[in-house]
């Protein structure tokens, strides 16, 4: 059975009445039902042994109503309890306080945060980072009781800080964030060296090569007799221009004779009479006949 220890909630309610007034737990217990209004009297609580508790569901809704109550809802006002109950124990001295370790004074806490719970395993896991560290907790199967342990755990981290701070260190960032029965509380403080603040630039990511389209039969045949064929002989280089020469001066070409017309041929093979007349007086000028 999962139970919470009675001292426990005796010391938180003596907390709260300093944060509040002893007037605000009145008014506070006086709204509670009479199943928890029992628990949430420090008359009994104070005269009870160490060894009592109380069942676990119970003690979850008393601290998640001191907050909503007593509170703005924030958790803010438990995590100045859990400042307060981590401050008295870390002044105690001991070998809980690791100088100049914050991480390392958190771990320590572990059996602090984990007393008051009893019949449940708590999660309770640390890792450092270059920045400070990871902090995981969380009551397995009770979301309510882990939501309450994050705030006081939040509280009691603040209080290790004050008295275990590191040389150099910047101020605490916590940021925390809860997943069911789970919570990551993540704590800065460390300063960021420059190497490692540079982040690498994401890698580019290569598109894949555009293939181009296959091309037709008969253009990959062309292509293949083309690179085939032998090649063409460097043209020569044309002569250089020569020099302008002076222009022969045109000879006058006369125009050719004109033939004359050639009568045409007799018909008949005897001449006519006219022309037979004409040729013997013209052959009788020149000489005397030959008798």
């Amino acid at each position: 059975m999962s139970e919470l220890r009675s001292w426990f909630l005796r010391n938180v309610l003596e907390a709260t009445e300093r944060h509040v007034g002893v007037h605000g737990v009145a008014a506070w217990r006086a709204q509670l039902p009479p199943r928890l209004a029992l628990h949430a009297a420090l008359e009994r609580l104070r005269g009870a042994a160490t060894v009592d508790t109380v069942p676990l569901e119970e003690g979850e809704e008393l601290l998640l109503s001191i907050d909503a109550v007593l509170g703005d809802g924030s958790g803010k006002l438990l995590e100045n309890i859990g400042l307060e109950l981590a401050s008295r124990m870390l002044s105690q001295g001991g070998t809980v306080t690791r100088s100049s370790d914050l991480a390392g004074t958190v771990a320590r806490l572990q059996a602090f945060i984990e007393h008051p719970f009893v019949g449940v395993h708590l999660l309770f896991e640390l890792r450092r980072n270059p920045t400070g560290f990871s902090l995981s907790i969380g009551v397995p199967g009770h979301s309510r009781a882990t939501r309450a342990l994050r705030h006081l755990t939040i509280g009691a981290i603040i209080a290790t800080e004050r008295v275990a701070r590191e040389v150099g260190a910047d101020r605490l960032t916590l940021q925390a964030e809860s997943i069911a029965d789970r919570c990551h509380i993540t704590a800065r403080y460390l300063p960021v060296e420059e190497s490692s603040a540079e982040e690498a630039p994401p890698p580019s990511r290569r598109r894949a090569p555009l293939r181009a389209p296959a091309p037709s039969l008969s253009a990959e045949v062309e292509r293949i007799l083309r690179s085939s064929a032998p090649p063409q002989a460097r043209s020569e280089r044309p002569p250089a221009a020569a020099a302008p020469q002076a222009m022969p001066r045109p000879r006058t070409v006369p125009p050719p004779a004109r033939p004359a017309s050639i009568p045409p041929e007799p018909a008949e093979t005897q001449p006519p009479e006219s022309v037979t007349l004409r040729i013997g007086a013209v052959t009788g000028a020149r000489g005397p006949a030959v008798k």
